[in-house]
């Protein structure tokens, strides 16, 4: 039997989703097409990026969560990895400038496929799982920069040098030349969705108390995976018909 779909953690999915698609906008307009673009809604700006990172954070963790109302992780996981390949050699052909290695789709593909693996383990610990959860997000913290060459640890940081080589890079190990327009290693984005996975019990049972009733925004988080690859082509596509027109040159 198909699992019921929880409104509050689809709308929580959907209102990331929605930011992510500002973000790419703000990042087309800004970086492909030269506009000029209000500071506080500019990708690089300090309070946009604490932003985005906030909304990753529910994204993933929201994710890991969900993760438990799937039918086969693993399968789902395996499907959202190799879509994630196909869209790397997509863009090695046909726009290299923009070329994508392990974005988004290969993070939670890789990540569903690895927390399935760990679901025993997990469900081993049953109720004490939730404990874990804190830990995770701790991690998530010390490491979200590890993909810049940083640790950071609150009152110091740890600097990690340039490896000569890349095949590292899904860890958020880059090489000198590693290069990617869309870049989600697994640290620390899995340990977002372990954070979610662990806590899925809990979070669950107070999802399902929330009132809340299906709407526009919990279409869209409900089918983020469909909006995540269609967003950024049709973003594009109406970007490229407008200045085509002259609408905002």
């Amino acid at each position: 039997m198909k699992n019921k779909r929880i409104v509050l953690l689809d709308t929580l999915r959907g209102v990331s989703m929605l930011y992510v698609m500002l973000y790419h906008i703000m990042y087309d307009l800004r970086f492909i097409y030269s506009q000029a673009t209000p500071a506080f809604i500019t990708p690089g700006n300090a309070f946009f990026e604490i932003l985005h990172g906030i909304f990753l954070t529910i994204l993933f963790s929201v994710s890991g969560v969900c993760s438990t109302l799937s039918r086969n992780s693993l399968k789902r996981g395996a499907l959202l990895y190799i879509a994630g390949y196909l869209i790397t050699i997509g863009t090695e052909l046909f726009m290299p400038s923009e070329l994508i290695v392990f974005g988004v789709l290969s993070c939670f593909g890789a990540c569903m496929v690895i927390t399935a693996l760990a679901e025993p383990l997990i469900k081993k610990a049953g109720d004490k799982s939730v404990y874990f959860s804190a830990v995770f997000l701790l991690l998530a913290f010390v490491f979200r920069d590890m993909a810049y060459g940083r640790i950071d640890l609150v009152f110091t940081r740890i600097d990690i040098p340039v490896l000569p080589f890349r095949w590292l890079y899904p860890l958020g190990l880059r090489g000198a030349d590693f290069a990617s327009s869309d870049y989600f290693p697994l640290i620390p984005f899995l340990f977002l969705f372990l954070a979610g996975r662990c806590a899925a019990k809990q979070v669950t049972e107070l999802a399902q108390k929330a009132e809340m009733k299906p709407g526009v925004v919990e279409f869209i988080g409900k089918h983020s995976l469909i909006f995540y690859l269609a967003h950024q082509p049709l973003i594009l596509l109406v970007l490229e018909i407008i200045f085509m027109s002259g609408g905002l040159s």
